[in-house]
């Protein structure tokens, strides 16, 4: 292939710059000017250490995800869901915990048994909170976090726990800002997305390394190999803005050159990563665990010691036809669970790796005939072989439409903060407590900061 255009060095930081983007982000490729340094914790990373952020989007309906088992609180679910109720004979039971009885459905046999075997616990009611907040606070319009029940606000704000803040950062982003250091010089980021941008894992001075599921493309420019001429010109154009060009130039052309070198490096690697050998079903939720699966299997390659993964699993948004939409959604999650935590077990991380979901918000526990609308309070997931499993922690809520929990409709107010949750995460990952109240700004109003659902 023969250039037909003339390169002018303009075109080449145009095209540097685009290059750049491709594995990072504009605050990745110009990070230098920021200025700062990140607070590196004290603690000794001898160990490895991974947080997979499991992202369900459109708003899970998480109380139909669990169900309480027990008659009272049973007969309670189904007047409050009418014709969204599952019948008994569409549950699988738990086994009994501290917090009382509970069923999955039967479309989750994979729920079930991470649960039962004690690597895998529910957190009831979580959902983003100023500060602990009653029915009342609700009535009367206080100490509420603003832009209740919509997708962007409340998956924006669950992601950073920023509230009121005009550009917010995501706290994933805020553990690598200040725990980057126990990776020491790793070229690799602490945070690795493979579903694409996210708030999630952008930090003040980091930004995460973006893949797909199917692995890291080849820069285009160097596509056509060395001997192409436009190859050619380009890494000529870059030689001499490394060694001739001024500051923004030449930190550009860096900037271009590692990212060029680490996805060389990435694909490199996962030629001889590994997923293990279990069944993995095909999803795009399990195509994307399978990913983050072989990257943990290569981890040594980059000498890298604490990971925060983030994917997507999309179509939660169930207005309708939800009895099928849901089912089929969570018998995905569940088979793609049980095959990620069975590969780390075969990887001998089992105990070093968990597994968490988020969620735009919850649903409303009323049907709106044939599925749920917006809400607030939900279930969340934490699976691993570190997580104190086979038990709900939280308040799990009275459920009674107009009860002490109802904010209207079926809106359940949350008893837990999503700040408490992350919080208890981000502890076991290596987060001291003095960082713990930066990277979440309003945990210190809450009576519990551990919600004691890790090792």
């Amino acid at each position: 292939m023969t250039a037909s255009k003339h390169w002018t060095r303009r075109d080449f930081l145009r095209f540097a710059a685009a290059t750049a983007l491709g594995s990072s982000s504009r605050n990745a490729a110009l990070g230098f000017l920021a200025g700062t340094q990140a607070a590196v914790s004290e603690a000794a990373a001898l160990d490895y250490r991974a947080l997979v952020c499991i992202f369900l989007a459109g708003g899970n309906d998480g109380f139909n995800v669990l169900i309480p088992g027990d008659a009272a609180r049973y007969k309670t679910y189904q007047t409050a869901r009418t014709n969204l109720a599952f019948s008994s004979d569409q549950l699988l039971n738990l086994n009994a915990s501290l917090s009382g009885e509970y069923a999955v459905s039967n479309r989750a046999p994979g729920l079930q048994s991470l649960y039962n075997a004690g690597r895998l616990a529910f957190m009831a009611n979580v959902g983003t909170l100023v500060q602990p907040t009653t029915r009342q606070d609700y009535l009367n319009g206080v100490h509420l976090p603003p832009q209740l029940f919509s997708h962007n606000d409340q998956s924006d704000q669950g992601m950073s726990c920023q509230l009121d803040a005009l550009e917010k950062i995501g706290w994933g982003g805020k553990i690598a800002d200040l725990l980057t250091g126990l990776n020491g010089k790793s070229p690799l980021p602490m945070g690795v997305s493979i579903a694409g941008n996210n708030l999630f894992q952008v930090g003040a001075s980091t930004v995460p390394y973006y893949m797909s599921s199917g692995g890291v493309d080849s820069f285009y420019v160097t596509s056509g190999g060395d001997l192409d001429l436009r190859t050619k010109a380009f890494k000529k154009m870059l030689d001499i803005s490394l060694t001739k060009g001024r500051l923004l130039e030449k930190e550009l052309a860096k900037s271009v050159k590692g990212s060029m070198n680490l996805s060389q490096t990435m694909i490199t690697a996962l030629q001889n990563g590994t997923s293990g050998t279990g069944i993995w079903s095909g999803s795009s939720l399990s195509q994307q665990l399978q990913m983050v699966a072989k990257l943990i299997s290569v981890r040594d390659t980059f000498g890298i010691k604490r990971q925060v993964f983030y994917v997507v699993q999309g179509g939660y948004d169930t207005h309708d036809d939800q009895i099928n939409r849901h089912g089929s959604l969570i018998s995905d999650l569940s088979q793609a669970l049980a095959s990620f935590h069975g590969a780390m077990d075969e990887l001998g991380v089992g105990n070093d790796v968990t597994s968490f979901t988020l969620s735009d918000f919850g649903r409303t526990l009323t049907s709106n005939g044939d599925g749920t609308d917006h809400a607030w309070g939900n279930v969340q997931i934490v699976a691993g072989g570190s997580v104190l499993g086979g038990n709900v922690y939280g308040k799990f809520p009275d459920q009674r439409i107009d009860g002490p929990d109802d904010s209207g409709y079926g809106r359940l107010i949350p008893t837990t903060s999503i700040e408490q949750y992350g919080a208890t995460l981000a502890r076991w990952f290596g987060a001291t407590d003095t960082e713990l109240d930066v990277i979440f700004p309003h945990l210190n109003r809450f009576d519990t900061t551990d919600l004691g659902f890790m090792v």
